[in-house]
């Protein structure tokens, strides 16, 4: 009875073991995938200095207290104001260019289905 409480044990412990490597790597894909969406469609001046550019993926913690976060490493003060667009001090209104929400929308929602199915299956 021992060894079969053992044996059981021991399959839980690897599956979760698994599914916590595969949830971690599938997190850290999204991050990636939306990182490289921001970067293409972010708003581009004519300067050298483009705020897609400024674009980082910085990761704090390990396991399961990670967290993944993408920010503007130089232009975070005016992300805002791209995004969902301002009224001017001259009275002009400057329109939205959303490019931070789409990526979020366009990939968070695969994600989370992934993570149900590793949880649920042990594989996506």
């Amino acid at each position: 009875m021992n060894d079969i409480a053992s044996k059981i044990s021991s399959i839980i412990t690897d599956y979760t073991n698994k599914s916590v490597d595969l949830l971690e790597k599938r997190i850290d894909e999204c991050a990636d995938e939306i990182l490289v969406y921001i970067k293409e469609n972010a708003p581009r001046g004519d300067s050298n200095s483009h705020l897609a550019d400024s674009f980082i993926k910085t990761i704090i913690g390990e396991g399961k207290n990670v967290t993944i976060y993408i920010s503007s490493k130089s232009k975070g003060r005016i992300v805002h104001l791209i995004e969902l667009g301002f009224r001017h001090t001259s009275g002009k209104h400057v329109p939205a260019h959303p490019f931070l929400r789409p990526a979020y929308d366009t990939f968070s929602p695969k994600m989370l289905e992934d993570l149900k199915r590793i949880i649920a299956y042990g594989s996506t």
